[in-house]
């Protein structure tokens, strides 16, 4: 795996906002966590692209964001491209896209980002960069903090090839409304608005569905709204 393609990696888990540490940095790019921590180290001490602190793991420095970010626009777009054009799954996009961004030109990019009108999320509801404003604070996942029977809308899934086939198994949308009914040791129960049915997810795709609060709460039966994103 190239450096760029390792950093990749990183800002998809969070490494923009919060320390990442090794080991999920290693099982997501399939490497021991002896490597990774030798990798990140190598990469904080020569390039400043990364900020790395023994036990607390890794993160983008700002030059680091700088660098990374319109390779993440890159695949974004693409993926939008893949998805609303040409049909394909968020999990089939999500690899395609993976492949063609090193591949293509600047002008290419540019030219598609017009057609595209500029879109400013993909299509598992993440921020494009330079399309759209940077998110700057820590996100809760479904399963942080939440207080059982509360409702909140479904904004983004975080990119993983894994969550992807989950999401072809189980019909849940980006903005479905959905009640938190219980949380167990491996799974969730929600009541899904708008398919009027309990949905019992795996807990992975919970804690990999982050959310935010919205500035100003809307109601709903005097219950109010978050954002999972």
């Amino acid at each position: 795996m190239s450096d760029l393609n390792f950093l990749k990696l990183i800002y998809e888990l969070g490494g923009s906002l919060h320390n990442v540490s090794n080991g999920d940095i290693a099982k997501k790019a399939h490497l021991s966590n002896a490597s990774v921590t030798e990798r990140t180290k190598s990469i904080a001490e020569n390039t400043g692209l990364l900020s790395y602190t023994k036990y607390y793991g890794s993160r983008l420095t700002e030059k680091g964001i700088l660098l990374i970010n319109p390779y993440i626009q890159q695949q974004r777009l693409i993926e939008v491209w893949l998805v609303n054009d040409l049909d394909f799954s968020l999990e089939e996009a999500h690899k395609e896209s993976d492949i063609l961004t090193n591949k293509i030109n600047t002008q290419f990019i540019d030219r598609l980002n017009d057609r595209l009108n500029y879109p400013k999320f993909c299509p598992h509801g993440n921020i494009i960069p330079n399309n759209s404003q940077m998110i700057t604070d820590n996100q809760l996942t479904l399963v942080d903090n939440l207080v059982l029977d509360q409702k909140y809308i479904v904004k983004s899934f975080a990119e993983d090839s894994y969550i992807f086939s989950i999401l072809e198994t189980i019909d849940i949308k980006l903005q479905d409304t959905v009640q938190l009914l219980s949380v167990a040791e491996d799974n969730i129960i929600i009541f899904n608005l708008r398919t009027d049915t309990k949905q019992l997810l795996p807990k992975t795709l919970g804690i990999n569905s982050r959310r935010k609060k919205e500035f100003s709460h809307c109601r709903l039966n005097s219950n109010n709204y978050d954002f999972i994103s």
